[in-house]
């Protein structure tokens, strides 16, 4: 996770890493979206791999 500094605000981002070559697929997406869209993986039930 990565914490972004923009005029006395901070927003967390998160690296996403999607299929393929990895340098290639690495984008960083805002954490309240993947929150959004994603809910199962901030869960604590999900078991995924760690990077």
């Amino acid at each position: 996770m990565r914490v972004k500094q923009l005029r006395g605000k901070e927003i967390s981002l998160l690296k996403v890493i999607r299929g393929g070559n990895i340098e290639e697929s690495v984008t960083w997406e805002l954490e309240s979206k993947m929150r959004e869209a994603y809910p199962f993986l901030f869960s604590g039930k999900f078991q995924g791999r760690n990077f």
